[in-house]
């Protein structure tokens, strides 16, 4: 008898040692009944995991818990406290991200998007993680999308080029983010509207980082999320990944690569990497808002939407940002 539960135990080890090993999380896709908006107490008083360990034992209280998850806002703890943020309601979770809005009519969020109802859309079924797997990871770094979960679009497109239709500029596309909001491109087509001059150091959180230079300038707050590729979460800590609308090939894509110390560049990655995407929003200006605007009352007064956009499109076009190796990175100096 004895023998045969040692023989009982012995394969239990091996097949826990076996589950251990396994190096790709789960994807942790939550409809919008299972995550509930936390009260202002409770989102002034999370504590942030910092370990990592932490976070992989929070996962499996998580993944195992019946309850709802209660949105703890990590994110908001690495706002500029001397920036004045609004608030911005996602009507398909009642999610809630707080944005910064610049020169009257530019609003850009001030964290990554967190969005996982994958029963109201199956194209981020499989195709979106948490760091370590843990959701309060995902409520501090937002979510990491695979290509064609942050742009809303089939899976199988990962193998093959999509065509926006009708055609819609890459300063345009709503992929994942919510409703009236667009997903952000790469941070040098924004020098002529809002980053003059800026570099890694006026954008990046003023804490969360491996480094202490951030100063965080108009409260862009960027985390150092890194990216998932290979079934591994790399460079986390040490840049800030974004996946970018701006081009792309039949199994490769533009994403964004910021560091705190100034290094910013552009790559094309394997669609299938994930990485988080941030949303903005253009407003059209009236030009009688403006103290005599000389533009206010003409026909012809162009909306600061459409301008701003002419600026990107040119822009783009003088830089050239179309990449035609899959290994090729662009530079971006100021």
């Amino acid at each position: 008898m004895r023998p045969l539960l040692s023989l009982f135990c012995l394969g239990g080890l091996l097949i826990s040692c076996g589950d251990d090993s396994s190096s790709s999380p789960e994807p942790l896709e939550l409809s919008s009944s299972q995550v509930v908006e936390s009260s202002s107490s409770e989102e002034s008083s999370s504590s942030l995991k910092l370990s990592s360990s932490s976070e992989k034992s929070s996962s499996s209280v998580e993944s195992s818990s019946s309850a709802p998850y209660v949105e703890k806002h990590l994110a908001w703890q690495y706002l500029n406290p001397d920036v004045t943020y609004k608030e911005l309601v996602d009507k398909r979770d009642g999610h809630v991200y707080k944005y910064l809005e610049y020169e009257g009519n530019f609003r850009v969020m001030a964290e990554n998007l967190n969005y996982s109802d994958s029963v109201s859309n199956p194209n981020l079924v499989g195709q979106t993680w948490c760091y370590e797997n843990s959701l309060d990871s995902c409520s501090k770094y937002g979510r990491y999308y695979t290509w064609t979960a942050a742009f809303n679009v089939p899976p199988s497109y990962s193998e093959e080029t999509y065509v926006f239709s009708p055609r819609v500029d890459f300063y345009s596309t709503q992929g994942l983010c919510p409703e009236g909001w667009k997903v952000y491109v790469i941070y040098r087509e924004w020098q002529n509207m809002l980053f003059r001059g800026f570099r890694g150091k006026h954008l990046c959180a003023l804490k969360g980082w491996d480094s202490d230079v951030c100063i965080d300038t108009v409260g862009f707050a960027a985390l150092p999320n890194g990216r998932y590729e290979d079934g591994q979460f790399v460079e986390v800590g040490e840049t800030f990944n974004w996946w970018s609308p701006m081009n792309q090939e039949k199994t490769t894509a533009h994403m964004g690569f910021m560091s705190a110390d100034g290094g910013r560049h552009t790559v094309m990655k394997s669609k299938t990497v994930a990485a988080p995407i941030r949303c903005y929003q253009m407003l059209s200006r009236d030009a009688c808002d403006e103290p005599d605007n000389p533009y206010c009352g003409h026909s012809s007064a162009v909306s600061v939407e459409s301008s701003s956009s002419e600026s990107v499109e040119s822009s783009s076009d003088a830089a050239g940002v179309d990449v035609e190796s899959s290994d090729s990175e662009e530079e971006i100096d100021d």
